[in-house]
């Protein structure tokens, strides 16, 4: 049975059959928990909290749930495409893809060996595989050194993210000196801080010595947002090459991970309302009370608030700068958006890309980057980006065929979905919408200087999506900013969103903050909807029905010094 407060009062009339829309809902109901946003960490937070006996409800503004889960027709009419989310980096990792069985019988996870590959212009290529003896194979076509480095280095990096990186995700943030004395505790731990203190460049460049392999690893390492030269955050390095090659593709799409996890909201008396925007956090004394919706200004009572949406909304938009702490205030004034955001050009083609290099193994690769052959190019590509310009003639980009591994997305057996995505500035020298046709006629240039047979009597049709686009789609991705803000120093960590933030609880009483502003971040980690769920459960009194994942109990048995 529902968990939620009300009894339906409608009854069917021929004559008015759309009576259920006023009757079905009441102007005011109650609710132990009213979650804003339906997108991945909603989802997670909604599911957990339901299944625990909390009367739940999910209010999404769009007309369907999973936000960046997201899976549409774009390419009309035969054609679908993950406009946002596609690769998938923690499915090994996430304690809701355990908790919920969602890795079998409700999705198919397809994880290519060939993960991340980079074609040059000579005709030369470099492949990042699961297998780490198939990389090595691969870089010691350039060099044998930097293969045998990699192989010590990656099985270093590998127990960073297996041992420490990857639970710590799905604990609360501690403050800088507490995780570094919990660091302290093991030489892995003290590896960890030192990469910590050093940029991605400097990592790369201090150990590997081929240019080629180089190029690689820095985009890899920098391709979701690290400011190559900045330290601070080198602790991601590791993490972001392992992950860069253990990616998973979603079977049938992204958006089907979305509704697994909506399937466990219903299923466990959760309420999830669609077209349901919410305009207000209603504050009474002092503390969050519920929410008003926007088109018809119902009002949904509750003891708790989460919000997944960026601190800007939620606090200034939705609660009110009347109402914040001065302290917070500031925080959120100054909260910083992604330094860089993404242009996607989606293509429907006859043949899948074939790209013109010496390992025919780049074909059947997960993603490839092409359009760069130095760090030097690559740097001076992001450097324009955050100059707000695109040189058409210097960018690079990663492709991948997403029909290649789901034949589902194309309505016409034989053809293929693929899209390229690089990095692009929010305000583009110029405006986006006066050079769109440019742009996309310099990315098809490149990408068939790559791939030859992706010639015009080739492709049937395509989509682009520029940085603007995508705030329009997401108006909580201000800016095109897919991560909800910059990953620097003083916005990660203990700091995401702020000191008072961070651990999901907010100043304002009976408020919580779990998207991907909060700590650990966004890409669909799924952290801060987990770390959310078990704050709100534990403040309001409700024992967790679930436990800490295998690597997540030996890490605080070994670097915090507790039970789980």
């Amino acid at each position: 049975m529902p968990n939620f407060k009300y009894e339906s009062k409608f009854k069917y009339d021929p004559a008015n059959p759309f009576g259920h829309m006023q009757e079905e809902f009441p102007d005011e109901s109650e609710f132990d928990v009213v979650i804003i946003g339906g997108g991945p960490n909603g989802l997670i937070a909604a599911a957990y909290l339901a299944k625990a006996g909390l009367s739940v409800a999910l209010c999404e503004r769009r007309f369907e749930v999973g936000g960046g889960l997201a899976t549409e027709e774009n390419l009309y009419p035969c054609y679908s495409s993950n406009p946002h989310v596609l690769y998938h980096m923690m499915v090994d990792y996430m304690p809701a893809v355990r908790d919920f069985d969602l890795d079998g019988p409700a999705l198919t996870w397809i994880k290519p060996n060939a993960q991340t590959g980079m074609v040059f212009e000579d005709g030369s290529s470099l492949v990042m595989s699961r297998q780490i003896n198939d990389t090595k194979d691969s870089f010691s076509k350039f060099s044998h050194k930097d293969a045998i480095t990699f192989g010590k280095e990656y099985r270093d990096w590998n127990k960073m993210v297996e041992d420490i990186l990857a639970p710590a995700t799905y604990l609360p943030p501690m403050p800088p000196i507490e995780t570094t004395m919990a660091m302290e505790k093991t030489e892995l731990g003290k590896r960890l801080l030192e990469l910590t203190e050093t940029s991605p460049l400097e990592i790369i460049e201090n150990t590997f010595e081929h240019e080629k392999i180089r190029t690689l690893l820095l985009y890899a390492s920098c391709m979701w947002g690290l400011d190559p030269h900045e330290s601070g955050l080198g602790f991601l390095v590791p993490l972001l090459l392992n992950r860069m090659s253990n990616k998973n593709y979603c079977y049938g799409g992204s958006h089907k991970f979305a509704g697994a996890l909506a399937k466990e909201v219903v299923k466990h008396g959760g309420l999830i309302l669609e077209a349901a925007g919410v305009d207000k956090i209603l504050i009474e004394d002092g503390r969050a009370a519920g929410v008003q919706l926007a088109h018809e200004g119902r009002i949904l009572r509750s003891k708790v608030v989460m919000s997944t949406l960026d601190p800007e909304t939620t606090f200034l938009d939705l609660v009110g700068k009347e109402n914040l702490p001065k302290q917070l205030t500031a925080d959120v004034e100054g909260w910083e958006p992604d330094k860089w955001s993404f242009n996607t050009l989606h293509i429907a083609t006859n043949e899948a890309p074939q790209y013109a290099c010496d390992d025919p193994w780049i074909n059947k690769a997960f993603a490839n980057v092409v359009g760069v052959e130095s760090t030097e190019q690559l740097l001076e590509h992001w450097g324009n980006v955050l100059d707000g310009r695109i040189d058409l003639n210097n960018f690079a980009g990663h492709s991948t065929c997403e029909s290649l591994f789901d034949p589902t997305l194309s309505d016409r057996p034989g053809k293929y979905v693929s899209m390229f995505q690089m990095h692009a500035p929010y305000d583009l020298d110029g405006g986006w919408l006066n050079q769109r046709e440019e742009v996309e006629a310099a990315i098809l240039a490149k990408w068939r200087k790559a791939a030859p047979n992706l010639t015009p009597e080739n492709i049937i049709t395509t989509s682009m999506e520029d940085p603007g686009e995508i705030e329009i789609r997401f108006p909580q991705m201000r800016r095109g900013s897919i991560k909800h803000g910059n990953y620097s120093p003083l916005q990660m960590g203990c700091f995401r969103p702020n000191l008072e933030c961070s651990a999901t609880d907010t100043p304002i009483e009976g408020l919580y903050t779990c998207g991907a502003s909060t700590f650990p971040g966004g890409l669909v980690l799924g952290g801060p909807g987990y770390i959310g769920a078990g704050k709100v459960a534990d403040d309001l009194g409700v024992k967790r029905w679930w436990k800490p994942t295998k690597e997540m109990a030996r890490y605080i048995r070994d670097y915090l010094d507790e039970d789980e």
